[in-house]
């Protein structure tokens, strides 16, 4: 085996070490560095996806460049002073094998890179990048098996018992299912992931993620050693990956608005949250709105009459007949326009009119002061942080804190009114919660039953309202 075929070997290696990381990359959750979790130590751990390509790099480079030095991989040293019969030819097919995988090494590189350094995971630069690794991987594998072939005569075993291992790790690490898979996540401490300005952190507040995705095979392998991981079939998510990743990366956005104004407004600073229509988030492909609605549209008139929430849209369009016609006043990028859309029936509810899109409250938050915002590269979206952030905020904002010297842990989603709402993979946050040492953990009401299964033993309090929260931390000092 010539060295940069080990280099390759390593980079292919590296790649199923770390598939397998990703994959359980919650079990060192309760790793602590004084204040910073282990999601705060992700962000530098993740350049170290950049290994297997910069592997891959090395050996290429070896590999040209025992090329231009005259030796062939293949054939050996040239004879006489002179090249081997076919050597000119078989170094043209090496150089554009290893300048191939050169390319396509480092490319993957600076995706990986360029995501790490901003902090943010792109479903098209990622599959970029894994198009990429799976070329260099299958260019190596051949550069490999062609310099046993040819050193050797003899069929090229090894290269195709390193195709065949990897090929079945990686097939058992990600081959597709008919299953979702729900398994724990990672705690936040909330005090570093927000601050605004003015304030000052007291207590420890845990915002919770879990992590929801296609199962593969080894997730049932998964389930059997370690707790909570739990099954369903699969969603389809009716709309395209690049508009899911848009539509989650808006939900988080909007819930760090929110939570930021009610916890302003909870301290006296500020007018809170207020309504303005129903904005559009998603419209359907297929639906009667296509091309008439744009995502950001915030819905204000529907025949005539007034829409200053989503409730209001939801009354009007109660007295429509599925089949008709519905004149909608719409404010775009600050202009009015008027849009006319034919409804058709839902197939979930005959006798309903629908217009194939997805729309919540158009809110506009009052934010006196700057508040900002730290990135995790495992936290891509989503609004169920909500509460825990606004609980946070509050906590830098009061002299003394909120926490009265619980280790709080808290999830659900927070609307304008300060409601907490229910949220996905409540198990496994309660799972989490227990394992990163909170005593007290506020959930949605109506959650508080399957939370509890999930960590029992662990103070579980059900919340309505964000006011809720804040009178029993009040009267439970430790």
């Amino acid at each position: 085996m010539a060295r940069w075929h080990r280099w390759y070997l390593y980079g292919m290696t590296a790649v199923i070490a770390l598939c397998a990381f990703g994959e359980l990359i919650w079990v060192p959750d309760v790793l602590r560095i004084g204040q910073l979790y282990w999601i705060d130590l992700l962000n530098g751990l993740v350049f170290a996806l950049v290994v297997p390509p910069l592997l891959w790099v090395g050996g290429a480079v070896m590999a040209l460049l025992a090329s231009f030095q005259g030796y062939s991989p293949q054939d050996g040293e040239a004879q006489g002073g002179k090249p081997a019969a076919g050597f000119k030819a078989r170094r043209r097919w090496l150089l554009v094998r290893h300048g191939s995988i050169l390319l396509m090494a480092a490319l993957a590189a600076g995706l990986l890179c360029y995501m790490g350094i901003v902090g943010e995971l792109s479903l098209l630069l990622l599959a970029v990048a894994a198009g990429s690794i799976a070329l260099i991987w299958l260019l190596a594998i051949w550069d490999a098996a062609l310099h046993e072939r040819y050193r050797g005569g003899r069929l090229p075993w090894r290269s195709l018992l390193a195709l065949v291992l990897s090929a079945t790790l990686l097939s058992g690490l990600f081959w597709p299912t008919s299953q979702m898979v729900t398994y724990p996540g990672l705690a936040v401490n909330m005090n570093r992931y927000v601050h605004v300005e003015g304030g000052q952190p007291h207590g420890e507040i845990m915002g919770l993620l879990v992590f929801d995705r296609p199962a593969f095979l080894a997730d049932w392998l998964y389930a059997k050693l370690f707790p909570a991981y739990t099954f369903r079939p699969i969603e389809t998510l009716g709309m395209s990956l690049g508009q899911y990743e848009s539509l989650v990366r808006d939900l988080k956005a909007e819930a760090d608005q929110i939570g930021s104004a009610i916890a302003l407004h909870e301290a006296g600073i500020g007018a809170g949250v207020k309504r303005s229509g129903a904005k559009v988030v998603l419209v359907e492909v297929e639906g009667p709105a296509h091309g008439e609605l744009k995502p950001g549209d915030i819905i204000v008139q529907v025949n005539d009459a007034q829409v200053a929430r989503l409730v209001d849209l939801r009354a009007q369009m109660a007295d429509v007949v599925p089949g008709s016609t519905v004149r909608l006043a719409l404010l775009r990028d600050g202009e009015r326009l008027s849009r006319e859309v034919l409804t058709k029936g839902n197939p979930e509810q005959p006798g309903q009119a629908i217009m194939g899109i997805q729309v919540t409250d158009s809110l506009e938050p009052d934010l006196p002061r700057k508040v900002a915002f730290r990135r995790y590269f495992a936290h891509e979206g989503g609004p169920s942080h909500g509460a825990a952030l606004a609980l946070a905020l509050l906590d830098q904002l009061i002299p003394g804190g909120v926490t009265n010297g619980h280790r709080v842990a808290v999830t659900g989603t927070i609307d304008a009114d300060g409601q907490i709402g229910r949220i996905g993979g409540i198990r496994q946050k309660a799972f989490t919660a227990k394992r990163d040492g909170a005593d007290v953990f506020f959930v949605p009401k109506g959650q508080e039953e399957e939370a509890q299964a999930g960590a029992p033993g662990l103070r579980i309090i059900p919340v309505d309202t964000f006011e809720e929260m804040l009178i029993w931390l009040r009267r439970s000092a430790i």
